[in-house]
Protein backbone atom coordinates (compact mmCIF):
# COMPACT_ATOMS: atom_id res chain seq x y z
CA UNK A 1 0.00 0.00 0.00
CA UNK A 2 1.37 3.32 -1.36
CA UNK A 3 2.45 5.57 1.89
CA UNK A 4 -0.28 8.32 1.60
CA UNK A 5 -2.98 5.79 0.94
CA UNK A 6 -2.18 4.67 4.32
CA UNK A 7 -2.57 7.79 5.55
CA UNK A 8 -5.94 8.62 4.31
CA UNK A 9 -7.24 4.74 5.61
CA UNK A 10 -5.83 6.04 9.04
CA UNK A 11 -7.94 9.21 8.68
CA UNK A 12 -11.59 7.63 7.75
CA UNK A 13 -10.58 4.51 10.26
CA UNK A 14 -8.72 5.98 13.60
CA UNK A 15 -8.79 2.64 15.16
CA UNK A 16 -7.55 0.88 12.31
CA UNK A 17 -4.09 -0.61 13.75
CA UNK A 18 -1.06 -0.35 11.09
CA UNK A 19 1.73 -3.14 11.75
CA UNK A 20 4.89 -1.33 12.28
CA UNK A 21 8.04 -2.70 10.35
CA UNK A 22 9.54 -5.52 12.00
CA UNK A 23 13.05 -4.15 13.86
CA UNK A 24 16.01 -6.27 13.85
CA UNK A 25 17.74 -6.20 17.09
CA UNK A 26 21.39 -7.46 17.95
CA UNK A 27 21.55 -11.05 19.66
CA UNK A 28 21.97 -10.14 23.38
CA UNK A 29 25.20 -9.69 25.33
CA UNK A 30 25.89 -12.65 27.16
CA UNK A 31 28.67 -13.07 29.87
CA UNK A 32 30.71 -15.45 31.65
CA UNK A 33 33.42 -15.69 34.03
CA UNK A 34 35.89 -18.79 33.25
CA UNK A 35 38.32 -20.04 35.52
CA UNK A 36 41.21 -21.10 33.36
CA UNK A 37 44.02 -20.95 36.41
CA UNK A 38 43.78 -22.34 40.10
CA UNK A 39 45.95 -24.35 42.27
CA UNK A 40 43.23 -27.09 42.53
CA UNK A 41 43.02 -28.64 39.26
CA UNK A 42 39.55 -29.98 39.67
CA UNK A 43 38.11 -26.17 39.50
CA UNK A 44 39.65 -25.35 36.18
CA UNK A 45 37.25 -24.33 32.98
CA UNK A 46 34.43 -24.05 35.41
CA UNK A 47 31.78 -21.22 34.40
CA UNK A 48 29.47 -18.89 36.15
CA UNK A 49 26.82 -17.48 33.76
CA UNK A 50 26.24 -13.51 34.93
CA UNK A 51 22.93 -12.59 34.66
CA UNK A 52 22.18 -8.61 34.41
CA UNK A 53 19.26 -9.26 36.30
CA UNK A 54 21.09 -10.36 39.46
CA UNK A 55 23.21 -7.44 39.38
CA UNK A 56 26.17 -8.72 41.72
CA UNK A 57 28.37 -11.39 42.32
CA UNK A 58 30.72 -11.65 45.23
CA UNK A 59 34.06 -13.51 44.84
CA UNK A 60 36.00 -14.27 48.33
CA UNK A 61 36.14 -17.31 51.11
CA UNK A 62 32.66 -16.47 52.71
CA UNK A 63 29.94 -18.88 51.96
CA UNK A 64 27.73 -16.53 50.88
CA UNK A 65 29.78 -15.33 47.65
CA UNK A 66 28.83 -16.34 44.05
CA UNK A 67 32.35 -17.77 43.54
CA UNK A 68 33.75 -19.06 46.64
CA UNK A 69 37.82 -19.62 46.66
CA UNK A 70 38.92 -21.24 49.86
CA UNK A 71 42.49 -20.17 49.79
CA UNK A 72 44.36 -17.92 52.72
CA UNK A 73 44.94 -15.35 49.67
CA UNK A 74 41.58 -14.79 49.13
CA UNK A 75 39.87 -12.40 51.46
CA UNK A 76 35.88 -13.05 53.00
CA UNK A 77 34.91 -10.81 50.59
CA UNK A 78 37.57 -9.81 48.33
CA UNK A 79 35.64 -8.29 45.39
CA UNK A 80 32.50 -8.57 43.17
CA UNK A 81 31.11 -7.81 39.86
CA UNK A 82 28.55 -5.07 39.02
CA UNK A 83 26.46 -4.47 36.47
CA UNK A 84 25.94 -1.17 35.54
CA UNK A 85 24.69 0.75 32.71
CA UNK A 86 24.46 -2.50 30.38
CA UNK A 87 28.20 -3.75 31.49
CA UNK A 88 30.17 -5.57 33.98
CA UNK A 89 32.44 -3.81 36.18
CA UNK A 90 35.06 -5.78 38.66
CA UNK A 91 35.22 -4.02 41.99
CA UNK A 92 37.81 -4.97 44.21
CA UNK A 93 36.43 -4.55 48.25
CA UNK A 94 39.57 -3.39 49.82
CA UNK A 95 41.09 -7.00 50.22
CA UNK A 96 44.36 -7.82 51.75
CA UNK A 97 46.08 -8.77 48.66
CA UNK A 98 44.68 -7.18 45.86
CA UNK A 99 43.11 -8.11 42.66
CA UNK A 100 44.37 -8.12 39.06
CA UNK A 101 43.04 -7.47 35.77
CA UNK A 102 45.32 -8.32 32.83
CA UNK A 103 48.18 -8.55 35.20
CA UNK A 104 47.83 -4.90 36.95
CA UNK A 105 46.20 -3.93 39.89
CA UNK A 106 42.71 -2.72 39.61
CA UNK A 107 39.80 -1.49 42.02
CA UNK A 108 37.27 -0.23 39.54
CA UNK A 109 37.88 -1.75 36.19
CA UNK A 110 35.18 -1.81 33.30
CA UNK A 111 35.36 -5.54 31.91
CA UNK A 112 36.28 -6.20 28.15
CA UNK A 113 35.81 -9.47 26.60
CA UNK A 114 39.03 -11.57 26.88
CA UNK A 115 40.12 -9.75 30.06
CA UNK A 116 41.89 -11.91 33.09
CA UNK A 117 40.94 -11.66 36.35
CA UNK A 118 43.44 -12.63 39.38
CA UNK A 119 41.98 -13.27 42.79
CA UNK A 120 44.41 -15.42 44.87
CA UNK A 121 45.92 -18.21 43.52
CA UNK A 122 42.50 -18.71 40.59
CA UNK A 123 42.83 -16.62 37.57
CA UNK A 124 39.70 -16.22 35.61
CA UNK A 125 39.14 -15.29 32.00
CA UNK A 126 36.02 -13.01 31.41
CA UNK A 127 33.93 -13.50 27.86
CA UNK A 128 31.50 -11.78 26.32
CA UNK A 129 29.04 -11.43 23.12
CA UNK A 130 26.65 -13.08 20.92
CA UNK A 131 29.35 -15.52 19.93
CA UNK A 132 30.39 -16.36 24.13
CA UNK A 133 29.82 -20.49 23.55
CA UNK A 134 32.11 -20.64 20.72
CA UNK A 135 34.74 -18.00 23.04
CA UNK A 136 34.24 -20.29 25.89
CA UNK A 137 34.59 -23.93 24.41
CA UNK A 138 38.17 -21.95 22.52
CA UNK A 139 38.71 -20.92 26.11
CA UNK A 140 38.89 -24.49 27.47
CA UNK A 141 41.03 -25.62 24.92
CA UNK A 142 43.01 -23.62 25.87
CA UNK A 143 43.05 -24.25 29.48
CA UNK A 144 43.49 -27.73 29.04
CA UNK A 145 46.94 -27.16 26.78
CA UNK A 146 47.88 -23.77 28.40
CA UNK A 147 48.92 -22.82 31.98
CA UNK A 148 46.49 -20.01 33.00
CA UNK A 149 48.78 -17.99 34.91
CA UNK A 150 52.48 -18.17 32.45
CA UNK A 151 50.72 -19.26 29.21
CA UNK A 152 53.19 -22.00 29.61
CA UNK A 153 52.25 -25.45 27.93
CA UNK A 154 50.71 -27.60 30.62
CA UNK A 155 53.48 -30.42 31.90
CA UNK A 156 51.07 -32.98 30.08
CA UNK A 157 50.70 -30.59 26.69
CA UNK A 158 54.50 -30.06 27.09
CA UNK A 159 55.29 -34.06 27.10
CA UNK A 160 53.33 -34.82 24.43
CA UNK A 161 55.24 -31.80 22.51
CA UNK A 162 58.50 -33.60 23.10
CA UNK A 163 57.21 -37.26 22.59
CA UNK A 164 56.68 -35.87 18.83
CA UNK A 165 59.38 -33.69 18.45
CA UNK A 166 61.76 -36.58 20.05
CA UNK A 167 60.76 -39.06 17.15
CA UNK A 168 60.66 -36.25 14.33
CA UNK A 169 64.20 -36.17 15.44
CA UNK A 170 64.97 -39.51 15.44
CA UNK A 171 63.33 -40.47 12.57
CA UNK A 172 65.03 -37.80 10.45
CA UNK A 173 68.56 -37.69 12.38
CA UNK A 174 67.66 -33.65 13.21
CA UNK A 175 68.87 -31.93 16.04
CA UNK A 176 67.21 -31.28 19.44
CA UNK A 177 67.91 -29.76 22.48
CA UNK A 178 66.09 -29.67 25.63
CA UNK A 179 66.92 -26.82 28.41
CA UNK A 180 65.47 -26.91 32.04
CA UNK A 181 65.10 -23.90 34.11
CA UNK A 182 64.26 -23.76 38.16
CA UNK A 183 64.31 -20.52 40.01
CA UNK A 184 66.73 -20.46 42.82
CA UNK A 185 65.35 -20.29 46.38
CA UNK A 186 61.31 -19.25 45.07
CA UNK A 187 60.53 -20.23 47.82
CA UNK A 188 61.60 -17.52 50.16
CA UNK A 189 60.35 -15.15 47.47
CA UNK A 190 56.99 -16.28 48.56
CA UNK A 191 57.62 -16.33 52.40
CA UNK A 192 58.92 -13.31 52.46
CA UNK A 193 56.58 -10.71 50.25
CA UNK A 194 53.42 -13.12 49.59
CA UNK A 195 51.79 -15.70 46.68
CA UNK A 196 50.73 -13.09 44.42
CA UNK A 197 54.75 -11.17 44.29
CA UNK A 198 55.59 -14.98 43.67
CA UNK A 199 52.75 -15.25 40.86
CA UNK A 200 54.39 -11.94 39.72
CA UNK A 201 58.11 -13.47 39.08
CA UNK A 202 56.25 -16.07 37.36
CA UNK A 203 54.65 -14.83 34.96
CA UNK A 204 57.13 -12.00 34.33
CA UNK A 205 60.05 -14.82 33.74
CA UNK A 206 57.51 -16.99 31.68
CA UNK A 207 57.28 -13.76 29.20
CA UNK A 208 60.80 -13.02 29.24
CA UNK A 209 61.26 -16.44 27.96
CA UNK A 210 58.44 -16.65 25.47
CA UNK A 211 59.69 -13.26 24.06
CA UNK A 212 63.13 -15.68 23.17
CA UNK A 213 61.34 -18.32 21.93
CA UNK A 214 60.67 -18.72 18.14
CA UNK A 215 57.32 -20.18 16.90
CA UNK A 216 58.55 -23.60 16.26
CA UNK A 217 59.79 -23.90 19.68
CA UNK A 218 58.20 -24.33 22.70
CA UNK A 219 58.15 -22.92 26.70
CA UNK A 220 56.57 -25.80 28.98
CA UNK A 221 55.88 -25.32 33.06
CA UNK A 222 56.74 -28.11 34.73
CA UNK A 223 55.70 -27.46 38.02
CA UNK A 224 56.03 -24.87 40.42
CA UNK A 225 58.83 -22.33 39.60
CA UNK A 226 60.44 -25.27 36.87
CA UNK A 227 60.64 -24.66 33.17
CA UNK A 228 61.21 -26.52 30.42
CA UNK A 229 62.28 -25.15 26.98
CA UNK A 230 61.84 -27.73 23.93
CA UNK A 231 64.33 -26.50 20.89
CA UNK A 232 63.79 -28.66 17.81
CA UNK A 233 66.71 -27.71 14.68
CA UNK A 234 68.99 -26.60 17.60
CA UNK A 235 72.67 -27.56 18.74
CA UNK A 236 73.67 -27.76 21.58
CA UNK A 237 76.00 -24.53 21.67
CA UNK A 238 73.10 -22.87 20.08
CA UNK A 239 70.52 -24.14 23.41
CA UNK A 240 73.25 -22.50 25.72
CA UNK A 241 73.55 -19.42 23.98
CA UNK A 242 69.58 -18.87 24.34
CA UNK A 243 70.12 -20.09 28.00
CA UNK A 244 72.68 -17.96 29.11
CA UNK A 245 70.94 -15.21 27.84
CA UNK A 246 68.06 -15.95 29.83
CA UNK A 247 70.15 -16.59 32.81
CA UNK A 248 71.24 -12.83 32.21
CA UNK A 249 67.93 -11.53 31.98
CA UNK A 250 66.56 -13.04 35.00
CA UNK A 251 69.33 -11.93 37.21
CA UNK A 252 69.41 -8.59 36.20
CA UNK A 253 65.03 -8.31 36.84
CA UNK A 254 63.81 -6.35 39.61
CA UNK A 255 60.53 -6.38 40.89
CA UNK A 256 58.98 -3.46 43.16
CA UNK A 257 56.45 -5.07 45.86
CA UNK A 258 54.59 -4.50 48.57
CA UNK A 259 57.29 -5.03 51.69
CA UNK A 260 60.56 -4.31 49.28
CA UNK A 261 62.28 -5.21 46.08
CA UNK A 262 62.63 -9.03 44.73
CA UNK A 263 65.57 -10.26 42.54
CA UNK A 264 66.05 -13.26 41.61
CA UNK A 265 68.20 -16.17 40.17
CA UNK A 266 68.05 -19.74 38.06
CA UNK A 267 69.71 -22.54 37.61
CA UNK A 268 69.97 -24.18 34.03
CA UNK A 269 70.37 -27.89 33.06
CA UNK A 270 71.00 -27.85 28.90
CA UNK A 271 71.08 -30.96 26.77
CA UNK A 272 71.23 -32.52 23.28
CA UNK A 273 69.65 -35.48 21.79
CA UNK A 274 71.93 -37.90 21.26
CA UNK A 275 72.21 -41.63 19.79
CA UNK A 276 72.45 -43.48 23.05
CA UNK A 277 68.80 -41.97 24.11
CA UNK A 278 66.19 -44.11 22.65
CA UNK A 279 63.32 -42.46 24.39
CA UNK A 280 62.29 -39.01 25.23
CA UNK A 281 62.61 -39.99 29.20
CA UNK A 282 65.76 -40.30 28.47
CA UNK A 283 66.90 -36.49 27.10
CA UNK A 284 64.45 -35.01 29.94
CA UNK A 285 66.41 -37.31 32.92
CA UNK A 286 69.69 -36.36 31.19
CA UNK A 287 68.97 -32.12 31.34
CA UNK A 288 67.10 -32.95 34.97
CA UNK A 289 70.22 -34.38 36.02
CA UNK A 290 72.24 -31.14 34.64
CA UNK A 291 70.03 -29.02 36.52
CA UNK A 292 70.92 -31.09 39.46
CA UNK A 293 74.04 -30.77 39.56
CA UNK A 294 73.92 -27.23 38.37
CA UNK A 295 72.25 -26.16 41.65
CA UNK A 296 73.90 -28.33 44.01
CA UNK A 297 77.22 -26.19 42.33
CA UNK A 298 75.81 -23.05 44.34
CA UNK A 299 72.91 -22.16 41.95
CA UNK A 300 72.79 -19.62 39.36
CA UNK A 301 74.73 -21.63 37.08
CA UNK A 302 74.84 -23.12 34.12
CA UNK A 303 75.86 -26.86 33.87
CA UNK A 304 75.10 -28.35 29.84
CA UNK A 305 76.18 -31.54 28.73
CA UNK A 306 79.31 -32.28 26.88
CA UNK A 307 78.87 -32.46 23.27
CA UNK A 308 78.68 -35.64 21.50
CA UNK A 309 81.28 -37.20 19.45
Amino acid sequence: MPLESADRLRDTEPNLPLSPAPVSRPPPRLSSLVIVHSNDLREVCRRLELDPAVGRYGIGRAESCAVVLDHPRVSRAHAHLEWRDGEWWLVDDHSRNGTLVNDAAAEVCHLASGDRIQVGGTVFKYIAGSDIEGQYFATIRTAMITDGLTRALTHAAFRERLDGEFRRARRYRRPLSLVLIDLDYFKLVNDSFGHLAGDTVLRDVAGMILSRVRREESLGRLGGEEFAILLPETELAGAQVLARDLQDRIRAARWEVSGGTVNITASFGVVALTAAMAAPEGLLERADALLYAAKGAGRNRLVAAEPEA
